[in-house]
């Protein structure tokens, strides 16, 4: 019989609002909700994999009790239910009945808000304006911006920031050690570098690194990410740059790169641009540095309109070395 394993996103999940890291001003105001029992309409917003899920499932169980919220909690994605229907049917009806038990509310938490089309955020609106005393709701979104107004007056509003690096690597040592990995300090860090703060996508990294057994290295990570490593990138932009700058050889390790992580072209620019952001002064001056990206957002069109990601890339090469040449003299 095949055993399939639990993602150890859900195995590990916090599921009190102690066990959050990162985020200990936000923890803190929502523990005094708990603690008076009642809370307000929420609306968590912040970047992929940063604790907005994570912090409405820990208020819940805080409120009603591990595993007991029971019929009185209403999870939906946006993403998928996003249309005015889901609204005027499955949250109005939700929203009419009494609370289960003792319970004071239900709460309605919906993921991925930002993505409801705006008829139905505006239904959502008069739903939460009328089933107030009954229905709390809790909206998570990556980009507040794209609820409307109405709804964000309605809310107490928590920005979530990305979680500090040290906090992050903290708790994928703590995974591993839970899992009897073997894993070297620069996988750790490799681990920050190609999930960009998202904690969620760098434990998703780890277990799948662990699943190909052995020891988990720095190259391990980012083959299993299919990502190039800074520092290859980052050769590429100091040998075009250099006071004996070579076309051709920047071209065919900009080629190798391409082919051995086997990436896209808009893969490339988005590390090139990531590359180029984190380089020292000491590394590429400003100038040059300024220059690199502004080009490399025209690339980055040209690419996305259909022209060939090899033939752009190159010329990004090429405009390198000629802005490092204007640059010296």
């Amino acid at each position: 019989m095949m055993v399939i394993e639990r993602m150890w996103t859900e195995e590990f999940r916090p599921k009190t609002l102690d066990e959050v890291i990162g985020h200990d001003n936000i923890v803190s105001r929502l523990k005094e909700f708990a603690r008076r029992g009642d809370i307000p309409h929420l609306l968590f917003a912040g970047p992929p994999g940063v604790g907005k899920t994570t912090c409405a499932e820990a208020l819940i169980n805080e409120i009603y009790g591990p595993g007991k919220a029971g019929r009185n909690v209403l999870r939906l994605n946006a993403s998928d239910d996003r249309g005015i229907n889901v609204i005027r049917n499955d949250i109005k009806t939700f929203a009419s009945l009494l609370p289960d038990g003792d319970a004071r509310f239900k709460v309605i938490l919906l993921d991925e808000a930002d993505m409801m089309t705006s008829d139905a955020q505006h239904a959502l609106r008069q739903i939460m304006e009328r089933y107030s005393q009954t229905t709390r709701f809790i909206l998570i979104c990556n980009y507040s911006s794209k609820i409307i107004d109405p709804i964000q007056s309605r809310c107490a509003l928590f920005r979530f920031r990305s979680i500090p690096k040290e906090l992050v690597i903290e708790r994928l040592r703590t995974i591993s050690k839970n899992k009897k990995l073997k894993i070297s300090n620069e996988a750790l860090d490799a681990l920050y570098v190609v999930s960009e703060g998202d904690l969620r996508r760098a434990i998703n990294t780890l277990q799948a690194a662990a699943a190909l057994g052995g020891e988990i290295t720095e190259d391990v990570i980012y083959s299993v990410r299919s990502q190039a490593k800074p520092q290859e990138l980052a050769s590429i932009i100091k040998l075009c740059i250099s006071s004996k700058p070579s076309f051709s050889k920047a071209r065919q390790l900009m080629r190798d790169v391409l082919m051995n992580y086997g990436l896209s072209g808009e893969d490339v620019v988005k590390q090139l641009n990531s590359t180029l952001v984190n380089m020292s002064e000491d590394e590429i001056p400003s100038l040059i540095r300024v220059a690199a990206i502004s080009y490399l957002a025209e690339v980055d069109f040209r690419i996305s309109e259909g022209c060939d990601p090899e033939i752009q890339l190159q010329g990004f090469l090429a405009h390198l070395i000629l802005s490092s040449a204007k640059y010296r003299t």
